[in-house]
């Protein structure tokens, strides 16, 4: 079982330009952060308020802002908690910001990067999205979540093709392209994995007794080989 550490500097209170008490909401944030509600998907909660997540005193001419909860329980405020027994390493953790970003992003679901793409940072080799600093013993990924080179390291490693397209479970199996099985009929690799959280070894979906079940699925249909 990986054990995820993870560094969260947003999890210690920030020191922030003062603010006048009577000026600290929503619309002041905004004013100097609006990249925060900009982008393809912006994360609901943008809208709810900022004070839903965010904490800001102003005393003494210093303004602190901090968290109203941290982790994984600032999430489970508005996301319901997922009690499976088979969870996702991060997601167990409470490191939701690992794969996504609180507030507005390019993809959905506010995720870091397209979702195989995501998932291959740490199950892949070699990664864009991975600097590892053995001097350090950490390693960023995405440019501003770091993780520990031991935790990185335990994540299970995919052998896969050069062009990362095809290669699990199996060598030649694809890893891109049709899935008939899914609303958007894109295969990746969420077509046959949950991405938090499963009743099923290897986070399978739910509904299958075995891997074979789910290989079923499309190759008795013709889709496969």
């Amino acid at each position: 079982m990986v054990s995820w550490s993870h560094q969260v500097a947003a999890e210690e209170p920030i020191a922030h330009p003062f603010i006048e008490q009577k000026d600290i909401k929503s619309e002041t944030c905004l004013t100097c952060h609006p990249e925060k509600k900009q982008g393809k998907f912006a994360h609901s909660a943008v809208g709810m308020g900022c004070e839903n997540c965010h904490q800001a005193t102003s005393e003494k001419n210093k303004t602190t802002i901090t968290l109203v909860a941290t982790g994984g329980d600032l999430c489970a405020m508005c996301h319901k908690a997922n009690t499976d027994p088979v969870q996702h390493g991060p997601f167990k953790a409470g490191q939701c910001l690992v794969c996504h970003d609180p507030h507005t992003g390019d993809y959905e679901a506010q995720t870091r990067a397209p979702v195989n793409a995501l998932c291959f940072s740490c199950h892949g080799e070699n990664s864009p999205n991975v600097k590892v600093n053995t001097a350090t013993t950490l390693v960023t990924m995405f440019g501003n979540q770091v993780v520990s080179l031991e935790t990185y390291r335990q994540a299970p490693k995919l052998r896969l093709d050069p062009s990362g397209t095809s290669g699990h479970p199996v060598v030649g199996h694809p890893l891109t392209g049709k899935d008939p099985r899914s609303k958007d009929g894109i295969l990746s690799c969420l077509s046959c994995h949950n991405p938090h959280s499963s009743a099923l070894p290897k986070l399978m979906p739910a509904g299958l007794k075995s891997g074979l079940d789910l290989c079923a699925e499309c190759h008795k249909q013709g889709v496969g080989p």
